[in-house]
């Protein structure tokens, strides 16, 4: 029997206004103590010459891997085709620097159970979620193991971020690690709660946190607890003190917070509670980008700060919600929908600007970014036919897995090559911080590919690097 695989995993037709008020909403979410005026949205946009269009290309069988490094003596073994479409996070490659590989991996074995923490019940015990990981460090072109460890993880959700500077971001459970090339983890963030997921933005500066914590103790103004040892526990005010946005509501259940806090010092900037599931913020230097649906087929990229303020960039078609992704400093990707139930790309700069677009086949699904220095990389599902209400997704109906590199400045498509196995949940391609290498999972091998140096982004106020 084919089982089948939602689609309800796209982007749900909702603005960003509606979910993250967290700058007019009463919820202290403010940088200075002054919230600004709003621009006004009705202006139209100005006229600017037409922006150059870039069909897919197909994969690239002249492109040839400069360097091929073998999997399975490191332990590796591809995930069971049963878990296609639960989009688990399975594996994560990722450069360290240039000339060095971090690659990491479920690998099988009998898992030592832990004992619940004093005042953790069954509700919150993630025992039966236990996995080892290991990571190792490879350095190019030799593929030699220069570091190794294994990672005790307690769920199936993403647990790897990369830094500036040869350092990575380890999530598990409510903790933060911060770790190096050598692999040694020192602890950076302790939340009250379990930690869903994190965000960061372009220049690394800001972290956007997603956590599920117990309900506020009844301690009035005192301030959150922070231990004299290990990482601080992130507060929910700027202040320290824990505050609700609703104090009169209930205070059994378990709430949803999002933060946004600042990764030289984890001060806690703003915060706010949600009442449904944490949304992709694609925070950007002092805000967000946002779409503000117009008439007909019409939606307004914004960028809204977190003191109130909204600059409209500029308008897009699309018959969804387009995705939005910060991308560099001043320029974000929107993921239009089209009529055939294709995908639109555009590139947009905070000035104001259109750089590209790029029409994806409607067969290219449940797209995975990445990105780095001048480059993106997108990796889609490639299936059989287009996903709809009518027309769901079945694990049989897979084909196998695209990566496409493109010029963040023209949107010329580098590289286009296949990956494998399929990772749905992401880890199985990365980009080298300058964007001259892609690493992709093919053929049981990391396969590594030298691109030319790409085209420089473009200059203006609000893409200084």
């Amino acid at each position: 029997m084919k089982t089948r695989l939602s689609s309800a995993t796209q982007r749900l037709g909702v603005s960003l206004l509606s979910i993250v008020a967290i700058a007019t909403a009463g919820l202290s979410l403010r940088l200075s103590a002054a919230a600004q005026s709003p621009s006004s949205l009705i202006a139209p946009p100005p006229k600017q010459a037409k922006p150059k269009k870039h069909p897919p290309s197909p994969p690239d069988s002249s492109s040839h891997p400069g360097i091929s490094i073998p999997i399975t003596p490191l332990g590796f073994a591809p995930p069971a085709a049963f878990y296609l479409g639960d989009r688990l996070t399975q594996a994560s490659l990722n450069f360290l620097s240039e000339d060095s590989i971090l690659f990491t991996f479920r690998i099988p074995g009998l898992i030592e159970r832990e004992h619940a923490p004093p005042g953790q019940g069954s509700s919150t015990d993630t025992s039966q979620d236990e996995r080892n990981i290991r990571a190792v460090v490879l350095s190019l072109p030799s593929g030699k193991v220069t570091a190794e460890a294994v990672w005790r993880l307690h769920d199936y959700s993403r647990y790897l971020w990369m830094l500036n500077g040869d350092h990575f971001l380890l999530r598990d459970r409510n903790l933060l690690q911060m770790g190096d090339a050598s692999l040694h983890l020192e602890p950076f963030l302790r939340f009250p709660g379990p930690l869903k997921s994190i965000e960061l933005d372009p220049k690394q500066q800001l972290l956007v946190a997603n956590t599920v914590e117990p309900p506020a103790p009844e301690t009035g103004e005192g301030a959150a607890s922070v231990p004299s040892t290990g990482p601080e526990i992130a507060s929910t005010t700027p202040s320290g003190s824990f505050r609700l946005d609703n104090p009169t509501g209930s205070r059994s259940e378990n709430q949803r917070l999002l933060r946004i806090l600042r990764m030289a010092d984890g001060k806690v900037l703003l915060f706010t509670r949600l009442e449904g599931a944490a949304p992709h913020l694609p925070i950007d230097g002092e805000g967000f980008y946002d779409a503000i649906r117009g008439n007909g087929l019409s939606w307004l990229i914004s960028y809204r700060t977190f003191s109130g303020a909204d600059t409209p960039i500029l308008q897009v078609e699309s018959t969804c919600f387009p995705g939005l992704d910060a991308l560099a400093p001043g320029i974000v990707l929107a993921s239009a929908c089209t009529g055939d139930a294709g995908r639109k790309l555009i590139a947009l700069t905070r000035d104001k600007h259109r750089l590209w677009d790029a029409a994806t086949p409607p067969t290219w699904v449940w797209p995975l970014l990445v990105h780095s220095g001048p480059r993106l990389a997108r990796a889609t599902l490639d299936v059989t036919h287009p996903i709809g209400p009518m027309t769901p997704l079945d694990r049989e109906d897979i084909r196998g897995q695209t990566v496409q590199v493109y010029d963040l400045a023209t949107g010329r498509v580098a590289l286009t090559v296949p990956a494998s196995p399929v990772l749905d949940g992401g880890g199985g391609f990365a980009l080298s911080p300058s964007g001259n290498r892609l690493a992709v999972l093919h053929a049981g091998a990391i396969e590594i590919f030298d691109l030319p140096p790409a085209p420089p982004l473009p200059q203006g106020p609000a893409t200084q690097p």
